[in-house]
């Protein structure tokens, strides 16, 4: 027995002396024709030559069927005890398909020969040269073969002891056939018998070991190592080296068997993708050192082969049991989930459509009680500019001198950009008792409408009186400012307040003298107060000291914070809020006038500078269309915004209020209103989007809670009935014998059934 250093092949089972290797090279050259006559036999082709004679191609005379024809030219150096073996072992089991047959014996002529049937496909060492790795199933299935083979050799009462890939001949169909029976024993045979390394199981290699089937085993197994993986079990340059370095055959084996069974269990095979686990677990135990963890005959081997056929076989339907009702799970689940997905949203479109509506009926109604809440200031406007001693006051004031010459230089500074200053003309105006005493009654009269008064009532920012040229003559503050920042002396004709237009002109270039004051009660447009940073609205109303005059003598102005409008008061992080937009067209369009949260600004004294927030233009145009919008309210970018985020649903409606006077008045119906214009302002009612769709919300979740709980019942009876199913198959797998008998008699017995 050796191994070569260059690879898996040139195994042999027994040395050859030196001289006999020098036959065997003669003999090959000088093969020119057969040793002798075969009778019956036609031999026409050399096929090789051995340590110990030739082997030819004949043919048979008879049934021209091929054979090969061994012949043994040597006596001298042949075991004839060995040689006897193997012919007696082909012999006996030469019926068999898995063993090449032996036709006939010559044992009495000169020199001996035997027939055997011609293997053309050659060895399955042949195979695996040209092919290292082989199909996973081509390999279990040749596996397959060899253990049929080795088992009805076994149950014969014969052990090969030498199983390796080249003493496994292939024929025209692949099918295997063992091959070289030189090592065989009886198993009642007590003779050791050496086989091949790294085939040769450890136990195996001693020199006075007793034969047993699980060396076939062992050997078996490697072959299919071998067939899958590429490589042997085992076999590294280490041990190699060490067994060449080995003085005697006695070093050798023990080298050898100490290696294999000090090495852990090789492992390619379990790394390979393409080996499943009981293929992996047949082969990890096949070649276990200890043949105490290995298959005690083939026929154990085989039994594992038909449990994997079966659990494969049973995996299609396993699989399909499982996935079967998981893609009925999941076919239900997906038209479920689809199901409760469209019926939310058609639940969602018809609640939102409701939510517009409603939203619509709702701004409809702000703008209406916007109106009149405008139309009661208008009324209180006319009150107040009429209220006696107040028109009585400013006629005195109006009819001082010091008075007269101040407003007389203060229209000479031609522009209202020039007043803004202290000037002298101002200083001069502001010290005017009368002017001082128009002062205490307008501070008067403007503190029955502070913030300390019941909310149902108006609420008043200030109180101011203008001449017919727009010059502050007097105001009163419901709060206290600076000298600087009262506007008394200071002319303001550029204001919407003062000329009813709907922007104000530029003050830089406006000429004192030439803008004619309003003659009718009039709502300006809003504008943000220097001081508070609040946004305003004035309500103005004319003054006629004769039912002669035909232009007004002053103007009465009274200012509102947009929001103290009770209207637009509405609580910080409701679901439902009204916000009063700009209208007017321009680059200020869609700017927010009044929101909560400047109301919320505003009671905790934050003053927010001249920040300012805008709806962006293409939601500006859709809300002006009146249009079903997700609206994005901009004051929840702002760092005290968070309770404004989110999608909210928004519709906008146009405040109309009196504007315009009725035609042909006179005298004292000067200064009433008729209703039918618009304001620049738009009331928008926003409902919280996630609050009209809470109610489907709630249904879906609980339509999906329903819906998993079902499903996950389903999967749980399915896999508790898969489970059981599985459990009963291995079961009744576990019911065959595990350790078949080892006698001859008993494996004979076994295999015949």
């Amino acid at each position: 027995m050796e191994d070569s250093d260059n690879g898996v092949d040139n195994e042999e089972t027994e040395f050859q002396t030196v001289g006999g290797q020098s036959t065997s090279k003669k003999l090959s050259v000088q093969a020119t024709t057969p040793p002798a006559e075969v009778p019956g036999y036609r031999l026409n082709q050399f096929l090789g030559a051995g340590a110990f004679g030739q082997v030819w191609v004949g043919r048979d005379l008879n049934t021209g069927r091929q054979v090969a024809v061994k012949f043994y030219l040597h006596r001298g150096g042949v075991n004839w005890s060995l040689l006897s073996r193997e012919v007696k072992n082909l012999v006996q089991l030469s019926a068999d398909r898995y063993v090449v047959q032996v036709l006939e014996v010559g044992w009495d002529a000169d020199p001996p020969y035997y027939v055997m049937e011609l293997i053309e496909g050659g060895s399955l060492e042949d195979l695996l040269r040209s092919r290292p790795r082989l199909p996973v199933a081509e390999a279990v299935e040749m596996f397959r073969k060899i253990c049929t083979g080795l088992n009805r050799c076994h149950a014969k009462g014969v052990l090969h002891c030498d199983i390796k890939p080249a003493n496994i001949l292939l024929g025209d169909d692949s099918e295997p056939r063992l091959a070289d029976f030189g090592q065989s024993r009886f198993s009642d045979d007590q003779s050791p018998a050496l086989g091949t390394m790294f085939y040769m199981a450890p136990e195996q290699a001693e020199l006075n070991a007793t034969p047993d089937a699980s060396w076939d085993v062992y050997s078996a197994g490697v072959i299919m190592y071998r067939m899958v993986t590429g490589s042997l079990p085992y076999r590294d340059r280490q041990l190699l080296e060490s067994l060449d370095s080995a003085g005697s055959l006695k070093e050798k084996l023990h080298h050898y068997r100490s290696t294999i069974r000090s090495s852990p269990i090789p492992d390619e095979h379990l790394q390979s993708s393409d080996v499943d686990r009981p293929l992996a677990r047949i082969i990890s135990k096949c070649i276990a050192a200890n043949p105490e963890h290995r298959y005690a005959n083939v026929q154990q081997i085989q039994q594992d082969l038909l449990r994997r056929d079966a659990t494969r076989l049973r995996r299609p339907l396993m699989l399909l049991g499982i996935v079967g009702p998981l893609l009925v799970l999941l076919a239900t689940t997906l038209f479920g989930s689809r199901s409760i997905q469209y019926a939310s949203e058609q639940a969602l479109q018809a609640l939102r459509k409701e939510a517009t509506g409603s939203n619509q009926l709702a701004a409809a109604f702000a703008a209406q009680t916007l109106e009149a809440e405008i139309e009661r200031y208008f009324q209180l406007s006319r009150d107040e500019a009429s209220y006696p001693p107040f028109v009585s006051q400013l006629k005195t004031t109006l009819q001082s001198e010091t008075i007269s010459q101040s407003l007389d230089e203060i229209v000479a500074m031609k522009t209202p950009a020039d007043t803004l200053g202290d000037t002298a003309a101002r200083q001069r105006l502001l010290a005017v008792e009368a002017r001082q005493q128009l002062d205490v009654i307008l501070a008067d009269r403007l503190s029955r409408y502070s913030q300390s008064y019941k909310p149902q009532q108006p609420r008043l920012a200030t109180m101011f009186v203008t001449d017919a040229k727009g010059t502050i003559l007097s105001i009163a503050y419901n709060e206290p400012i600076n000298k600087t920042e009262n506007s008394a002396g200071k002319n303001f004709c550029y204001r919407t307040y003062f000329h009813g237009g709907s922007v104000d002109l530029p003050k830089e270039k406006t000429e004192i003298g030439e803008v004619d004051p309003l003659t009718w009660t009039h709502l300006s447009a809003a504008f943000q107060s220097t001081a508070t940073r609040l946004w305003k609205v004035a309500v103005s109303t004319p003054i006629y000291f004769s039912d002669a005059s035909k232009t007004p003598d002053a103007l009465f102005v009274m200012t509102i914070n947009l929001g103290d409008f009770r209207l637009l008061q509405s609580k910080q992080g409701g679901n439902q809020l009204a916000v009063l937009v700009e209208a007017r067209e321009g680059i200020a369009q869609g700017t927010i006038l009044q929101h909560p949260l400047m109301d919320e600004r505003r009671l905790g004294d934050k003053k927010r500078g001249s920040e300012k927030y805008q709806i962006k233009p293409q939601t500006m145009q859709l809300l002006l269309q009146g249009g079903d919008v997700d609206y994005e309210d901009p004051l929840s970018e702002a760092n005290d915004g968070d309770s404004f985020s989110g999608t909210w649903i928004a519709t906008m409606q146009p405040v109309a209020v009196p504007q315009r006077p009725i035609d042909g008045e006179t005298g004292s119906d000067r200064g009433h209103t008729n209703v039918g214009g618009e304001t620049d302002l738009l009331v928008m009612v926003q409902y919280r989007l996630a609050k009209v769709l809470e109610p489907v919300d709630q249904m879906r979740r609980a339509l999906l809670w329903e819906g998993a709980a079902a499903i996950g019942s389903i999967l749980a009876v399915t896999l508790t009935l898969w489970f059981l199913v599985r459990r009963t198959g291995n079961n009744s797998s576990r019911g065959r014998p595990k350790h078949p008998p080892k006698s001859a008699t008993e494996i004979e017995t076994l295999t015949l059934k």
